[in-house]
Parts: structure tokens; sequence; C-alpha cells
């Protein structure tokens, strides 16, 4: 038990001819933070100051091997997006293509979304239940880019499955949308996902994020609040056998 225990390996291992089906729903708040006269004035004038948008994102893939044990992801990502306030929705379909490595980073690197981040770069070495793998890396959210610093820590063992809680932090410091005087802005994210040993991959993610830009003069308080669900789910279907290499049944 203490082998078991103290011997996990969580690295992405994806065979050619498979198929990935992930299937991402995000629930995202962004609220306006004024002074209630502010805020009341703006509201009589139609301005939204409570933004939901609710996107479902459907990504379709089939692996093909790579060089030095990458894998190349080729498919299809289908994206449904709701802008409740307005009433709004979307629907667009594009083609994609990725390359990963077994620590499960991209190639070439690229600035990941926040809710993107929970488990990119596993660690190198195995691991045991209670240890804590630490990742810093540069990330985007609705708020602006920064930076985040994550710990992931192995809670569990259950057969074939391992469970890692996430909590991760960091500051926002993007100009993106040009709001110097609310800069930095905090980033917190926290959560928990499960790796399937037996899929060689996370089958299951799920976080909350807060992230804030909020700034005190002269004892009044603005800027916005976020507030962000994340459920992810992953499946990954065998390439079939070829029916031409298997014996005649018996009759």
């Amino acid at each position: 038990m203490l082998l078991t225990a103290c011997a996990i390996a969580l690295v992405l291992d994806l065979h050619a001819g498979s198929r990935v089906v992930e299937r991402s729903l995000y629930d995202d708040h962004v609220n306006w933070v004024l002074p209630p006269d502010k805020l009341e004035s703006f509201r009589r004038g139609g301005v939204v100051i409570d933004e939901d948008k609710r996107t479902t994102l459907v990504a379709e893939t089939t692996v093909t091997q790579a060089p030095h044990h990458l894998m190349n992801l080729r498919g299809s990502l289908q994206e449904t997006a709701t802008d409740v306030p307005r009433h709004r929705t979307t629907n667009e379909v594009d083609q994609i293509s990725t390359t990963v490595t077994p620590r499960n980073t991209a190639l070439p690197a690229s600035v990941l979304d926040l809710e993107e981040a929970g488990m990119v770069d596993l660690p190198a070495g195995r691991v045991c239940v209670g240890q804590t793998w630490r990742t810093r890396l540069p990330v985007i959210t609705t708020l602006g880019s920064g930076t985040a610093t994550i710990d992931h820590t192995i809670v569990k063992v259950d057969g074939r499955f391992v469970d890692v809680a996430i909590k991760g932090s960091g500051v926002i410091s993007g100009v993106e949308y040009n709001l110097p005087r609310l800069l930095p802005g905090a980033i917190g994210i926290s959560g928990t996902a499960r790796y399937d040993r037996t899929m060689g991959t996370m089958t299951s993610e799920s976080y909350t994020v807060h992230n804030r830009l909020i700034r005190t003069v002269k004892d009044k308080t603005i800027g916005f609040l976020e507030t962000e669900t994340v459920a992810i789910k992953t499946t990954v279907t065998a390439p079939a056998t070829d029916s031409a290499q298997l014996p005649d049944p018996p009759r």
C-alpha cells in the first residue's frame, strides 16, 4: 500500500488513433463595484452592470503520434456562448490542431486562460498521496492578463483514479482594458481534478475562479469582481481494432 501511495505517475499518455472528447461548461459573472448612487444611475440608463456569460465547448479530436513522445490532437471545436443579460447566443465551429507533451504542456507554448491552467505542467517524477507540486504560469483572465501560482496536492488514490486538489493565486498586471488605476488586481482559483491512470488523462476538472480589480479612494470603492465556475469532462475511446487482422470466428 505504501508503494502504491508513493508511486503515482501523472503522465498524459494518449495512444495514436484514440478519440478524445472534452466537454467544458463555463459560467462567468462580472459585477461592477461602484458607490450605490452611481450604480443606480447606470441601471436607470440601461447599462448592464452584472455581466453573465455562459459558454459550452465541445472539442472532438483524434490522436496521432509525434516524435519524442509528443501527441498531436486534431479535430473540431464547437462553441456555444450566451450573453445572458443581452439575450444573445452565438454558435461557432472551428478546426483545431495542437501538440502536447506527456506533462500536459502545449507546443509551442502560449499564454493560457486561467481556467485551462489547473492541470498544466504535470510533475516530472512520481508523487505520493499528500504531496504538492507547484506551477507558475502567465495567464489571461476576463479582467486582464497576469501570473498565477498554483499548488496541486494529491489527496486520494482510488484504484485507477487519482484525485488532486488545486488552489492558486496571482496578480492581474495587464493593461488590456486601460484601467491602470485599478491595477494590480488579484487572481484566485480553487477546485479538484481527477486523473484516470487507465485512460492516461484527466477525466474531470471542477474549478471556481475569484478575480478582483478593486480600489478604494476617499472611502469610495470602485472596480470589478469576477466569479466563474468551470466543469470539464473528458472521455477517451481507444482506436477500433482492424477486423481484417482478426481470425475468423468459430462456426
